[in-house]
Parts: structure tokens; sequence; C-alpha cells
């Protein structure tokens, strides 16, 4: 075994041994004859270069069967692999730099890297290890919000070439094992990587063949072999990454970054007059949460949580235990609250044709209507341009009013992705979650959609502007479909229906149906359905809203959640027969409900002595 590694001092490139802290010096070439000089340097007295100048970094991606289970990708076929640029290339103990044209997340990936030691072409895997020099360490870093910014083209070189990006040392060590190896990663003291190499698809001397019969491999050329779990960013205005691999060497270099604003108008918005039509869970949620960060919060409720709400304000009782309580004006009527700067519509869409007649009276010239609703929002054909430009929802919008009192020129669109409930008068309890990403109709990120976006940050939640906000309304809406009248029908929550296997079939079958209906809107969703399931199973015992309203007896959002779907099936010819049946069930529970004015809940029996 040895640890080559490579130098400056006073202006010359040098290269040799390692051993504990002492170099001992070689001339020829690292890949040829390399002889010892007899010279001896310490460490310390030279600066330490990447340890060769590939000609080329080949990059794996999706090589770990843990990787690919955790995210559902399925075992490729042969080695996916990209190219990263030479002038990425970045040795120990420097710096890595923040690009100066981009603002977004930068990750680490701890990786091992295969060192090429003679020129190859088309060898077997059986020839490999007369090709492999040694091993490296790579970290891999990465702009990964880049990498799919664009919808038609994933930026995969873009992201990971930075100057500074490829890095990689500070020695290959040779006469290893590969499959023994494990790789770690510790950020600022953490460990956050560790996985085996043997977890690999395609281990080294796989790769270093099949790499082989697509490009000519030179002596340096380093193959680094892809990630597993643990990647993450380096988020901290002062990070520490170590990629350590036993036996091979520990690659240290500092991130040092100005933290980019969260704002994207780069500072906090002024405060605005906002008024929450409807303070239930979602709505209660977000008039707290921009009260506590100092908006002129109007809420306009009813009955026994709007007296609350007056007489001692709205408490939010966060999911860690955290609780405050919100001040702000609370009345009963539209004409009551004033003009507004923005109005979020946060009741059920199926009484939204109900406090839209007098909406106007919060309207200035500039206000923005934000609409929180569950399911597909009435709105959405309207500047949408195409086949269906302007087709209004006769489900959701069936007089018209809602299409006649709102300017579609004032909305935003949100994705509410939080889970709350309203657990007594004038109390909100927040769940999980605090994502509401937003996005004008027509897809423009204007300056009010930024605005938004910057309220929605200063009030501590998370918020981004999408170009395409219907997507993520499906992507939802996918969900809210299944989950929720099936939830209303068996009483079950979501980790309940998941964990069953006859309800979590039912599930996949009406989010297919769905899927179907919305590839011919045009709409590609960027989860599988597996995954989406899977990411309701982890909310857990969580009552859907549907749930929620059938215990309390309110009339259900039938229409929004499920209506509208069938309607958009007839729309483009799909066929739905799943939704179809959970929709009649689902509608005649609603009607016997209202029928004989009550919920349904289950309670436990108790058992006589």
């Amino acid at each position: 075994m040895a640890k080559w590694i490579r130098f400056d001092q006073h202006g010359k490139t040098g290269f040799g041994t390692l051993e504990d802290d002492s170099i001992t010096v070689h001339s020829g070439e690292m890949f040829g004859a390399a002889k010892p000089t007899g010279e001896k340097l310490r460490l310390s007295d030279v600066q330490v270069r990447t340890p060769c100048d590939p000609s080329k970094m080949v990059c794996l991606w999706n090589n770990f069967h843990q990787l690919a289970a955790k995210n559902d990708f399925k075992e490729p076929k042969e080695p996916l692999w990209f190219l990263k640029a030479p002038n990425a290339y970045h040795p120990a103990n420097k710096p890595i730099e923040r690009p100066a044209t981009y603002t977004g997340k930068i990750i680490y990936e701890g990786e091992l890297g295969v060192v090429i030691g003679k020129k190859c072409f088309n060898i077997s895997e059986a020839e490999a290890a007369d090709y492999i020099f040694g091993y490296t360490c790579v970290n891999d870093v990465t702009a990964v919000d880049l990498l799919r910014k664009d919808k038609s083209f994933e930026q995969w070189a873009r992201s990971k070439s930075f100057d500074t990006f490829g890095v990689f040392g500070p020695v290959i060590s040779t006469g290893l094992d590969p499959m023994k190896l494990s790789v770690k990663t510790v950020l600022n003291g953490k460990e956050r990587q560790n996985y085996p190499v043997a977890d690999m698809f395609f281990p080294p001397h796989r790769l270093v063949a099949a790499i082989s019969k697509d490009v000519t491999l030179m002596p340096g050329d380093i193959i680094a072999c892809g990630t597993s779990l643990g990647a993450g960013t380096m988020g901290d205005a002062h990070n520490v990454v170590d990629i350590v691999i036993d036996g091979v060497g520990s690659l240290s270099n500092a991130f040092d970054q100005v933290l980019p604003s969260p704002y994207l108008l780069g500072a906090p918005p002024k405060p605005k007059k906002i008024c929450v039509v409807g303070a239930g869970a979602i709505g209660g949620l977000l008039a707290a949460k921009f009260a506590l960060a100092g908006d002129d919060v109007t809420v306009i409720d009813q009955g026994a949580h709007l007296a609350a709400i007056q007489k001692n304000g709205l408490k939010l009782e966060w999911h860690d235990g955290k609780v405050q309580t919100a001040k702000m004006k609370a009345v009963n009527k539209a004409t009551e609250a004033g003009k507004q700067d923005i109005v979020v519509l946060a009741v059920k869409a199926h009484f939204l044709d109900q406090v839209v007649r007098d909406i106007d009276s919060l309207l200035g010239p500039d206000t923005i209507v934000l609409t929180v609703q569950n399911g597909l929002p009435w709105w959405y054909f309207q500047k949408l341009g195409g086949q269906y430009d302007n087709q209004r929802l006769q489900s959701l919008d069936p007089t018209g009013v809602l299409t006649k009192h709102i300017d579609p020129g004032r909305i935003i669109g949100c994705v509410v992705y939080p889970a709350a409930a309203a657990t007594a008068p004038g109390v909100i309890h927040h769940v999980e979650g605090d994502r509401f990403p937003i996005g004008e109709l027509d897809g423009k990120e204007t300056p009010r959609v930024r605005e938004l976006h910057d309220v929605f940050i200063k009030a501590g939640l998370k918020s981004m502007v999408l170009p395409d906000i219907r997507s993520e309304i499906w992507l939802k809406a996918w969900g809210n479909l299944s989950f929720n009248p099936i939830s209303a029908l068996t009483h079950a929550t979501l980790v309940d229906i998941c964990q069953f296997a006859e309800t979590r079939d039912l599930a996949a079958t009406m989010m297919k149906e769905a899927q179907d209906i919305a590839q011919k809107l045009g709409v590609t969703f960027r989860v599988t359905i597996e995954k989406r399931i899977a990411g309701a199973e982890a909310v857990g015992a969580h009552k859907t809203s549907m749930l929620q309203d059938v215990e309390a007896g309110r009339s259900l959002e039938t229409e929004a959640l499920i209506g509208s779907i069938l309607e958009m099936a007839k729309l483009t010819n799909t066929p739905a027969p799943a939704i179809q049946s959970v929709y009649a069930l689902v509608k005649l529970l609603n009607k016997v409900m209202l029928l004989e004015g009550g919920g349904v809940k289950v309670e436990k029996i108790s058992k006589a002595a």
C-alpha cells in the first residue's frame, strides 16, 4: 500500500508518497516509472494539490441500493454517468466557493473515486484491476436547485461544474480492496453519511469495464462512484466538510458563504393589511403567523370561534410544543373589515359562493386574492391558454358567481402542505409542515408574487414561486381525492389507510385514474404514486379535513376534491370508475348527514363490569 500525493513548494510542483506527516519525494511519472529521489519533506512545509490532473471526471448517478430504495429508483441496467468539467477540480484544505450567479442550495456528496493508471478502452471486468491505479476521496459538490430548473433539460454539467465543485484528494491510495471500504461524510462535526462501497449496483471493477466501453479512459482519470443516503445541504454561514474513507484518506474543505437572503426582494416586506376569510385550521394558522410577524390581520368567521378570537385572540399550538397567541381584528362580515392588501380565501370550496358576494368591500385597486382551498380551484382554466382556456368548472362554480365577482387578474394560487386542526374555539393546533408554494395563473414571476412570497417568509413559513402552480395543485389534489374520501368513509387516519392493503390499493387506483386525466391536460407529476402514498403515510395518525368534517357534522368538500376531477375526466374523455364509485358514496354520506343534521364519529364502547 502507498499514498500518493502532489504538492507545490517554492513555486515548483512535485509528487511522492505520504507516510504520517512525511513525504518521500519521487521523480518521473506517478503513473509510469516513479523513483524516490532520497529527499523527504514535511507535509506542513508544502501546499497540497489535487493528487492528479484528470482529463475527465466521470460521475455516477443512482449507483447505490439503499438510496434507490428510498427514492423509488429502478435498478439501472447500465451505469448512469455524467462528466464534471476540469475547471471544477479542487484540492483538499482549500475553500469551496459559492458561484456569484447562484443563490440556491449547495450540497455535498461524499464518494469513492477510482483513479485510472493506464490508458484503456473496451476492457473486461476481469482486466479492470490492471488499469486501476488506486482510490481517492471525492466531494461531488452540486448547485442542486439548478439541476431540474428547466423542465425540458436537466442541467447536470452546469449544476456540478462550477469552479471548486470537483473536490478530490488529498491522496491516491493503492493496494486496497474497495469492497471492504466505507464512505463517511462529516459536516460541522456531525456524521451525515456512512455507507459501504459494497452496496453499489456497479462496483469499481464493473464500472471501469463498463465506462471503458463508452470512452477511452486515460491515466489520472477519476470515476466518482456516486453517493448514497445522507447527502445534504451546506447551509450554515461556515461549513467544514470531511469525506473520510478509512484506508484511503480524509478530504477536508471549508465552505464559507454569505447566506443568501430568504427574501426574493432582498429585505422583509412592509406590514400588510391581510384579511383571512375563514379562520379554521389553515386559515387560522395563516392568520396567526401573519399577525405574529407584524401584519395588520383581520379574520372573518362566525359563532363560538369568532367570539373566542374577539375575546382572547387566536392561540396557535405548534407541533414542537410552542404556544403563541396572536391578537387581531375579528368580524363576521366583509363590510366590517375594510380595504385590504391581501385577501386569503380560506373557507371550504363549497362556501366560496357565499363569501364572495361581499368581497368588493375588501378589494382595493391592487388587492391580491390568495386561494388556499383543497382540491382543484374554480379558476383552473382561467388565464390557462390553449384548448380549454376560460372553461368554467360547473362543479366548482355552478352559478358563475365566483367568475363574476373575482377578476382572475387578482388571483394568486397557493398549495397548502401543512396539516392542522381547529381543536377548540380560538385554538389552532399545528400537526406538521410549513410549505405554501404560490404562483401566478399565467406562470409569470411578477413583483407582487415575489412580495407575497416574502410575506410568507417573514411569517416564518416556507414558500416558493412556481412557474406552473397547476401542476403543484394537482400533486396535492392527487392525495386529497383519495385519502380524504376514504378516510371519511372508513374513519381511518392517513397511516391506517396507507398500511391497510385494500385501501392503499384503492388510493393508488384512484390516483392512477387522476394521473391519466391530468396528463391529458398537460400536467406532469414530479413524484411517483408510491412516493406520494409514502409521504401521506409518514404524516402518521392524522385525520384528514374531510374526516374532521364528518365527525363535526359539517358539509363535505365533495365537489372540490372529487367532483371537479370527474368533470375533467368527462372533459378529456378519460375513464375513472374508482373515483366515480367513491364519489357516489361520499356524496350520499354528505346528503344523509345534512338531512339528519349530525355527524358520524367512532367512539369506544365501554364494557360492562
